[in-house]
C-alpha cells in the first residue's frame, strides 16, 4: 500500500468511517474505492482521489502535503455537520475537541 492510501485510510480511522461511507459521500463504485485504498492512491486517477478526498474533509493538496511531512496536520475540519450553523467560537471548541480526542488515541 503506499504513502497516500495509508494516509486516507488513517483518516478514516480517524473519523470512524467505513468504505461505504466514502462511497456514499463521493459517489464513486464501491469497487474503486477499494482497489485504491488497497493497491494504492497513486495508480489511481487524480479525480477519484479528490472525491475521496473530499469525503474525508481534506483536498488534494492536504493529502499531498500530508506524505511530504508525516507531522502535518490538515486545516480542514472533517467532521460533518448536518443542518446545525455553528458560530465560530464553537466550531474552535469542536476543534479542540477533536484534537484532545486525537491525542488521547496516540497516547
Amino acid at each position: 500500500m503506499d504513502q497516500r492510501a495509508k494516509l486516507l485510510r488513517n483518516l478514516m480511522e480517524e473519523q470512524n468511517m467505513k468504505v461505504s461511507d466514502i462511497v456514499k459521500r463521493s459517489g464513486l463504485p464501491y469497487s474503486t474505492v477499494k482497489a485504491i485504498l488497497e493497491r494504492g492512491a497513486e495508480k489511481a486517477g487524480y479525480v477519484n482521489v479528490c472525491k475521496i478526498c473530499n469525503a474525508l474533509g481534506i483536498s488534494a493538496d492536504e493529502l499531498e502535503r500530508m506524505v511530504a511531512d508525516q507531522n502535518y496536520e490538515p486545516t480542514t475540519l472533517a467532521a460533518h455537520f448536518d443542518g446545525d450553523d455553528y458560530t465560530e467560537d464553537e466550531l474552535d471548541e469542536i476543534k479542540q475537541f477533536a484534537q484532545f480526542v486525537k491525542n488521547r488515541k496516540q497516547s
